[in-house]
């Protein structure tokens, strides 16, 4: 239907005709309850006038207003039979164009399909009409997926026409537009990414030659020549000749399989010129979002503009709310994390949604935060000295990114990075997890050795690192002995003469003052103290002052969860969270919960009758092991030494208990309280005790490499209850990857074990034939980790990226086992912070999970002026 200007569809109000074409008119609106400019693409009436497939069209467009992402156009709803979008101002790609200017475009074009990639959205009609470039160079995507859900059209212009069946449910059905289409597209086969993947390197040709590469009189012609024809490659600069090769094999299996991996076909010149050419959102674009204020960011922008100079006027105490439907994510390992930006005007933050762990931005001068794509899995972020830029780690890298917009950026790997810092001159420095602290330059390269851990004081981790003004840094060193456990400092420039500063748990934050005065901010017992501190001389004086409580301090981890900007702004989380365990039967149906809500920690396992749990449970400064009468809901401590203790793991008889210590070595503790806990290993390396073999001969752990990489071991159990290395070298599976969470199958000698691994890049979940590893086969399809046997060697359970119980049963009677399809069981709710929140029953039947009760601050916590609280003598409440 045509449209005239002043027209309202509900309550936006059409200004002009944009244009028209295969899906629909386009016309600039204006929404009149935001007062923003919209674009409003009314559908074709073919299209609008099937009930069945508009209302498939409304539920696909609820999916697509899911995508967030920079270089994607947003859409905002569905209006009277009407899409309401983000209104792009620009104009269409067009070639041919400068190599870097197409390098630059075509890595926007990659970042938008593999956000949406990884959300399931595949877009099948990729082609220059649908990609916008805005005047500051930023690309967006038009029309995602909206290709599956189009009516045909009556056009015969074979470059811009979709040719589509009527009916979207019908076998053979061809998507797309015949000029960019895939050939699996021009036969009518299903399509998936690659097809999306085909389009790219299509329309990436057309920037670097400025021709269509597939032509013909009619789309008959043109399909034609998508099926036959053979690019011209000498038209095509030989530096993204292998990149376009392998974007158009006309077998998918042949093509590239995942657009993220496209820069590896580029030369490492072709790659820099992609990293320094990202853009940066000009200067209207940020005067816009700031002219978006609310009076919580008046506030707080008034606070910094001035509580900094009026060290008299009051205290301003806020809280940051996670996001809608969301929780932030505990410090766990590789989860969880926040931090104030140095100039004090953006939180980053870890949270967690739709069982998705995501790095999070929200500026204090708006409402609400916005997800930052491409962060899946992130953890411990922090800022560029100019609060520009923010690197995290995920997937065993350090990575980086440009806030303004644009997708992380590798920096370096990473494999057990723990907390790092970035200074002025351009390096990052990152702790690890049994290791010194590394160094890199921020642009990316090798990472190099900037500490070593000192042997004669039984170091076991350098962490937590933070830059101090000038040629200094901080960070948190642990140690087998506790005078040696605190918070050191040195310079950059000869990080081996170091200085002990505070004997702590975990590690210290350095703070300016509004009176030119330094402090370190540390924690005790959940209480957060500023204490003053000299970056010159690094020496302390004074008394230390309670500002905060109670702050989450994780003291297995060295983690301190507290920020400070150079503004006089604090920001912390309070303690962790409250869980409840909960017995659930297979169908997801609630039996009754066990004992009282606590702060449990680390995975917990059931006795072998299934009576009994040993849990961990956190306190001030470390970690308790518990047992816990399930029938009766008691607990009785039985950890006698209050430190790190952490993953029990029971024999076979349910009579001895081992687990680890300090993130060191394994102890072994008689349930019947003959004797204390003994230690039954000493290594240089730490054992995390995973299962214990039915037969009661073998353990099986989490080795840690001095690399920190992770790999699983088999320990030997002696007569006199020494765990002895296995004659093999102690490794059933070398920390090549990250694999962990091993679990023997329930077999009297076991044949078989499962565990996960981030091999193919995420967590998947294997089987591996034992004791020799070989047949080695995938369990989970879609992602999976916290691997777990039922009753016998014939079922497995583990949980998706979704966090759904997922079943599948295994036919592996001989050496070519047979994983069935995995069917969910049912959702858990917990909070991922890298620990397995459930145990399965001896039969099978039902499950214990650690379910989130409740956390004990809803929000993380802000204090603007904090230095104010030093001269009242007054804490935070």
């Amino acid at each position: 239907m045509a449209l005239t200007a002043g027209t309202r569809l509900g309550p936006y109000e059409i200004l002009a005709p944009i244009g028209a074409g295969g899906m629909g008119e386009v016309y600039r609106a204006r929404d009149t309850k935001l007062d923003r400019k919209v674009a409003i693409k009314v559908l074709p009436a073919a299209l609008a006038q099937d009930p069945e497939r508009l209302a498939r069209f409304e539920r696909e467009a609820k999916v697509l207003a899911a995508l967030n992402h920079p270089n994607i156009a947003q859409i905002y709803g569905v209006e009277e039979r009407a899409l309401v979008m983000e209104l792009v101002p620009g104009e269409p790609l067009k070639g041919p164009l400068p190599l870097e200017t197409a390098l630059n475009y075509a890595k926007q074009i990659a970042d938008a399909l593999e956000a949406a990639h990884d959300k399931g959205i595949v877009h099948r009609d990729l082609k220059p009409a649908n990609i916008m470039v805005t005047h500051e160079g930023v690309v967006k995507v038009l029309d995602f997926g909206l290709a599956a859900v189009a009516q045909a059209s009556d056009s015969s212009d074979p470059a811009h026409s979709p040719t589509l069946t009527i009916s979207p449910t019908r076998a053979g059905m061809i998507l797309g537009t015949a000029a960019y289409m895939s050939p699996e597209q021009a036969r009518g086969k299903a399509v998936d990414k690659r097809a999306d993947i085909w389009a790219f390197g299509v329309v990436l040709y057309e920037m670097a030659t400025g021709r269509q590469l597939f032509e013909g009189e009619t789309i008959s012609d043109t399909l034609a020549a998508v099926l036959t024809k053979e690019p011209d490659w000498e038209k095509v600069p030989a530096k993204m000749r292998r990149l376009l090769q392998s974007c158009l094999q006309k077998d998918p299996k042949q093509r590239l399989q995942a657009i993220g991996d496209w820069r590896l076909l580029l030369s490492d010149e072709q790659s820099q010129v992609i990293a320094a050419s990202v853009p940066r959102l000009g200067i209207g674009a940020w005067i816009a979002s700031c002219a978006a204020a609310l009076i919580l960011g008046a506030l707080c922008l008034w606070a910094l503009e001035h509580y900094r100079h009026l060290a008299e006027e009051p205290v301003l105490r806020l809280d940051i709310d996670p996001p809608a439907g969301g929780q932030f994510a505990s410090v766990g390992i590789n989860s969880g994390g926040s931090s104030i930006s140095p100039d004090g005007r953006t939180v980053a933050f870890v949270a967690s949604t739709n069982g998705k762990i995501n790095l999070w931005l929200r500026s204090l001068n708006e409402a609400e935060a916005r997800l930052l794509p491409g962060t899946e899995g992130a953890s411990a972020p922090f800022w560029s000295p100019d609060s520009r830029s923010l690197a995290f780690f995920a997937a065993r890298k350090l990575q980086r990114m440009d806030v303004a917009g644009g997708s992380p950026l590798v920096v370096c790997d990473a494999p057990s990075a723990r907390g790092g810092a970035w200074s002025s001159d351009g390096r990052i420095i990152f702790g690890s997890l049994a290791a010194g602290l590394f160094q890199v330059s921020a642009l990316g390269g090798q990472a190099s050795t900037l500490t070593f851990l000192d042997a004669s004081r039984a170091e076991n981790t350098h962490r937590s690192p933070q830059i101090l003004p000038g040629d200094r840094f901080l960070y948190f060193a642990r140690s087998e002995k506790p005078e040696y456990t605190g918070v050191y400092a040195a310079a950059l420039s000869h990080p081996a003469d170091r200085k002990f500063l505070l004997s702590t748990t975990s590690n210290a934050v350095y703070a300016p003052a509004t009176d030119r005065k330094g402090y370190l901010l540390w924690g005790r017992g959940g209480t957060l103290f500023a204490q003053e501190f000299d970056p010159e001389t690094l020496s302390i004086s004074g008394d230390p002052h309670p500002i905060a409580d109670p702050v989450s301090e994780v003291g297995t981890m060295g983690v301190m969860v507290a920020s400070a900007s150079n503004a006089g702004h604090v920001l912390y989380a309070a303690s962790g969270n409250v869980s409840q365990l909960m017995w659930y039967d297979r169908a997801g149906r609630q039996l009754g919960t066990v004992g009282e809500p606590s702060l449990y920690t680390y995975p917990f396992r059931l006795s072998p009758d299934g009576r009994r749990a040993a849990v961990t449970r956190d306190r001030a400064g470390g970690n308790d092991l518990w047992l816990l009468d399930l029938e009766r809901g008691v607990s009785t401590r039985l950890s006698s030494i209050s430190s790190n203790n952490m993953y029990p793991t029971w024999s076979p008889d349910g009579r001895t208990i081992v687990f680890n210590r300090d993130n060191r070595n394994l102890f072994r503790k008689e349930l019947d309280g003959a004797e204390e806990e003994r230690e039954v290993t000493h290594s240089l390396v730490p054992y995390y005790s995973l299962d214990w073999s039915r037969d009661g001969r073998l353990i099986l752990s989490q080795g840690i490499n001095l690399g920190g990489e992770i790999g699983l071991a088999v320990l030997r159990v002696a007569p006199d209850g020494k765990l002895l290395a296995d004659t093999r070298g102690n490794s059933y599976l070398k920390a090549r990857f990250d694999q962990r969470f091993g679990r023997f199958s329930p077999d009297l000698s076991p044949r078989w074990i499962a565990f996960q691994s981030d091999e193919s890049g995420r967590f998947e979940v294997y089987v591996q034939a034992f004791p020799e590893p070989h047949g080695k086969f995938q369990v989970s399809t879609e992602g999976g980790k916290y691997p777990e046997w039922g009753a016998d060697d014939r079922e497995i359970f583990y949980l998706d990226p979704e966090n759904r119980l997922m079943s599948v049963n295994l036919n592996i009677g001989g050496d070519t086992p047979h994983p069935s399809k995995p069917a969910a069981l049912f959702s858990l709710p917990f909070i991922d912070n890298g620990w397995s929140p459930y145990d399965t029953a001896p039969d099978g039947q039902k499950f214990l999970v650690r379910a989130v009760s409740r956390q004990l601050s809803q929000s993380l916590k802000m204090i603007v002026n904090w230095p104010v609280l030093l001269k009242k003598g007054a804490a935070a409440p």
